[in-house]
């Protein structure tokens, strides 16, 4: 009776140290941002563009929110496009935005 609850002790502890581990690799490798809902996601300097409420652009560096300058060539482009695409990106935003605030494509 004893191995079995010893057994079953190092069962539980080696399916929650696989279970650490699983969830540490879904950081590091994140597949390429969905498009969705007529909109595709666009890029600035290889991280997805988000929109404010007005249509600023920005984006996630390092879990802080950097906006794209009104002086950068893409400024424009940008707010182009989301002039073009608001109601597709609010939805592809509520639905998908969130998972790729770290995404960064190479």
């Amino acid at each position: 009776m004893e191995s079995l609850k010893l057994k079953n002790l190092v069962f539980v502890a080696l399916i929650g140290a696989c279970a650490a581990f699983g969830t540490g690799c879904y950081a590091e490798v994140q597949a390429e941002p969905t498009a969705a809902y007529g909109y595709q996601p666009q890029y600035y300097d290889g991280y997805v563009v988000y929109y404010d409420e007005g249509g600023r652009p920005y984006y996630y560096n390092g879990g802080s929110v950097v906006w794209v300058s009104p002086s950068s060539p893409y400024y424009n482009g940008y707010v182009t496009h989301y002039r073009a695409y608001g109601p597709a990106y609010a939805r592809w935003h509520a639905s998908y935005g969130v998972r790729y605030r770290t995404y960064r494509r190479r």
